[in-house]
């Protein structure tokens, strides 16, 4: 399993991710199309999961992507907040949803850039809770409904 990082200039990659994210979410769980495309993909920071195990034809298997959603008086990163965690069904179980977490959270520790970052943020469907907590995460507040669907506000402290 390969997990990689990329912006939205890579075109060809976007695609790859926002195909999974139809799958998963507007498909699978009927999250309204403009729920999940909500127009801030362009500031985002994307993951892609792809299962190497077949050389010819190497297959994406799972997306992510994590923002900035505000910043110190210094515009420096004071906020995260990870999203869109989807995995196709025939690659679940594989623990890449964790792997992805993990990997955004390692990349957010070390990049220069998020230095200043005190709090990571996401919002967990009650069916990914145990895993956000197995990356450390913990619940913040009461359950809430988004798309249709509910969810904890989880924390991460860096």
């Amino acid at each position: 399993m390969k997990i990689q990082l990329f912006d939205s200039t890579a075109l060809e990659n976007l695609e790859r991710a926002f195909s999974i994210r139809r799958i998963v979410f507007i498909e699978g769980q009927d999250v309204p199309e403009e729920d999940d495309f909500d127009g801030l993909d362009e500031i985002a920071t994307h993951i892609l999961a792809i299962d190497e195990s077949n050389y010819d034809n190497e297959k994406t298997v799972g997306t992510a992507r994590f923002r900035v959603t505000e910043k110190h008086k210094d515009n420096s990163p004071k906020k995260i907040k990870l999203e869109r965690f989807a995995v196709l069904e025939e690659a679940r179980g594989k623990k890449i949803g964790q792997k992805m977490v993990e990997f955004a959270l390692e990349q957010i520790q070390k990049k220069e850039e998020f230095k200043t970052v005190e709090t990571i943020y996401l919002h967990a469907q009650l069916a990914a809770v145990s895993l956000y907590e197995r990356c450390g995460f913990k619940k913040d507040g009461d359950i809430f409904e988004e798309s249709g669907i509910m969810h904890y506000k989880m924390i991460y402290k860096v």
